[in-house]
């Protein structure tokens, strides 16, 4: 399949709209902003086909880094994401958008992630040491279960062979 260019996707996004195809076009939005992460402009265009049909959790999840947003729109997006961990990590980023963003969607951003970060306890999410040794030996006991099995109809197989 041959790649196309952010603006010729974007043409058919804005074909797609004209003929009343919503989900078409917020599939294509999903593939480019999956394929570009950090685009703002997608983000924007995203939000507004989801205000469009009126969803108002995605537009403010899409919504959430542009100047566009509506108070009702963030509002919404944190009702149904309701952990701030949780909303970070629908908004899909690639890195740190903070540079691009306008004032206002920079102190939303920064706020999210510090509520983030002391919502997740230091060290919660890794594995310890402890843990990382029981898998360790729960896969070896596994990997020596299926060797001897195996051995053991190798050995069957070839006795009733003989």
């Amino acid at each position: 399949m041959i790649a196309m260019g952010i603006s010729e996707a974007l043409g058919r996004v804005d074909a797609d709209l004209e003929r009343g195809h919503t989900y078409l076009a917020q599939q294509r939005l999903a593939g480019l902003i999956a394929a570009h992460p950090s685009d703002l402009t997608l983000r924007a265009r995203r939000a507004a086909v989801h205000r469009r049909v009126g969803d108002r959790v995605q537009a403010g999840r899409w919504g959430f880094l542009t100047e566009d947003v509506t108070a009702a729109e963030l509002a919404a997006f944190e009702r149904a994401y309701r952990s701030p961990a949780v909303r970070l990590r629908a908004l899909r980023l690639a890195g740190d958008p903070w540079r691009e963003l306008s004032p206002e969607a920079r102190d939303r951003y920064l706020t999210l992630t510090a509520a983030a970060k002391a919502e997740t306890p230091a060290g919660e999410g890794e594995m310890s040491t402890l843990g990382c040794l029981g898998v360790f030996l729960g896969l070896l006991a596994v990997t020596t279960v299926v060797a001897v099995g195996l051995w053991t109809s190798i050995a069957y197989l070839i006795g009733l062979v003989l």
